[in-house]
């Protein structure tokens, strides 16, 4: 069983371990201001010491895998809102994965969460140690000066951030534009970081079109059938062009309807395909019981939808006829741990894939795992601990994912989106062992979800925005074009 590393994390948040004082003493702007070793992104220019001085500025310590980090988004968004110029926000994006430490892969990050403040890529945790920081999330709230105010660790301090920013906006002696220096140009395209798939009616495919907020279905040559959501950001029921969802992401269907994970509005959202109704079954538009649902697939009790409730740290199940969830594995702890389903814990489930045999195969993206429950019992296939991952074929233990979203299961395989090694793995459900699919070189990038349908390979390219197919007969990929 693998065991989990209890000194480097808390049930919310991921820790590093424990080296300083959890308190920085005052520091200049002088390194915050070269933007870590990998510059700063999403903004139209370079800050400089006099962006910074004169006003308050909240660092936020980040890395773009980390749910906890990604729930904290629309906090950053209201303070942003609230004080407007008087307050500059900065993410300091100090990577815990290789595969997140690019800048090219930390600004589709941001553009993918809405994010409208500077980014600095602190890839060699230059300012996270200046900071003496030891968790992701965490805000910094500092004075005109530089002066530390407070810190904030994990999630839940937005009523305290702005009481602090309240009581100390008074110093604040520069209001020049923030919001002029942000670069607003979005990815341009039919996709926009298309996020998971699903089989739909008549041969037709679902695919969660997360960047736009909404839902197209598809045929098999990239035809569109039907736009589902009117692609503006919100919770809103109603007719498939008044229907708003927030970077939807999991879907399947079930009783003739389209069940969805809408995640950013921490909600499960069903369709019915012949009404062209949306209509919310669970969540309000904020992490509640219901927090951050990443994928859906069936169960077989004909009946029950299984969720990965990734803010939670959970897989959990949907009643279709009451419309009514409940905990279905995992101890709500942050960790690898195996074991009975209430007593096992899970790290971010963020793919899901069932057999007719009752097993539902997922993967645990926090701890790079394959794992399964199967008569109530939770099993690792892939995957050590919460910091160990890499791009390693063979067996358990030696064979290692990187940070995988989605997966496929036949009789056969599993495959699976090894999301942060842009690949995609097969494990071979007989041998134990886990393998590369030989693809072209740099032919994707960060892929999100693979779906199996008639020998075929559909994969999400994320971050290419871009939906491909991959014959397994032939060995070849190619690109659906999507259009009208």
């Amino acid at each position: 069983m693998p065991i989990l590393r209890t000194a480097l994390f808390l049930a919310l948040f991921a820790l590093v371990p424990l080296t300083a004082p959890l308190t920085a003493k005052a520091q200049s702007f002088d390194q915050l201001a070269t933007g870590g070793v990998g510059g700063w992104l999403n903004v139209t220019r370079p800050l400089t010491v006099d962006d910074m001085k004169g006003r308050l500025v909240l660092l936020d310590f980040w890395t773009y895998g980390c749910i906890n980090c990604m729930q904290i988004a629309p906090d950053l968004e209201k303070l942003e809102e609230m004080f407007g110029d008087r307050l500059l926000i900065i993410g300091v994006h100090s990577a815990k994965f290789k595969g997140e430490q690019g800048s090219d892969r930390i600004l589709d990050a941001a553009k993918r969460f809405g994010l409208k403040h500077p980014v600095a890529n602190d890839s060699d945790y230059a300012i996270w140690k200046t900071y003496k920081v030891n968790a992701w999330p965490t805000q910094v709230l500092l004075g005109p000066g530089g002066t530390e105010i407070n810190r904030y660790v994990g999630e839940g301090h937005l009523e305290k951030i702005k009481a602090d920013v309240a009581a100390n906006v008074k110093q604040v002696t520069n209001t020049t534009s923030v919001a002029a220096l942000v670069n607003s140009e979005n990815a341009k395209g039919t996709l926009s970081f298309p996020a998971r798939m699903a089989v739909g009616p008549e041969g037709t495919l679902f695919v969660a079109d997360s960047g736009h907020n909404r839902i197209l279905q598809i045929d098999q040559n990239g035809k569109i059938k039907a736009t589902i959501g009117s692609g503006t950001r919100g919770l809103k029921d109603g007719t498939y062009n008044n229907a708003q969802f927030n970077l939807p992401r999991g879907m399947v269907m079930f009783d003739e309807k389209l069940y969805v994970a809408d995640t950013n509005n921490h909600a499960i959202r069903k369709i019915d395909l012949k009404k062209q109704i949306v209509e919310t079954i669970a969540g309000h538009g904020q992490k509640g019981d219901v927090a951050s649902p990443w994928d859906l697939e069936t169960l077989d009790d004909n009946r029950s939808i299984a969720v990965a409730m990734a803010g939670r740290h959970q897989l959990w199940s949907l009643n279709t006829r009451s419309d009514k969830l409940s905990v279905l594995a995992g101890s709500s702890a942050e960790a690898l741990i195996d074991g009975r389903a209430n007593t096992a814990a899970l790290a971010q489930p963020s793919g899901l894939s069932s057999l007719p045999d009752g097993t539902l195969y997922f993967v645990d993206a926090e701890s790079s795992a394959l794992r399964m429950l199967n008569k109530g019992d939770i099993k690792t296939l892939i995957g050590t601990g919460l910091f160990d991952f890499g791009k390693e074929d063979g067996v358990y233990p030696a064979a290692k994912l990187q940070h995988p979203q989605g997966l496929a299961a036949s009789a056969d395989a599993i495959y699976i989106a090894d999301t942060y090694n842009d690949a995609i793995r097969v494990y071979d459900r007989k041998t134990g062992t886990l393998s590369t699919l030989d693809l072209p070189a740099d032919s994707l990038r960060e892929p999100g979800d693979v779906l199996l349908v008639a020998n075929k390979l559909w994969i999400a390219d994320t971050n290419h925005h871009t939906i491909k197919v991959y014959d397994l007969d032939s060995k070849i990929l190619t690109e659906i074009g999507i259009n009208p």
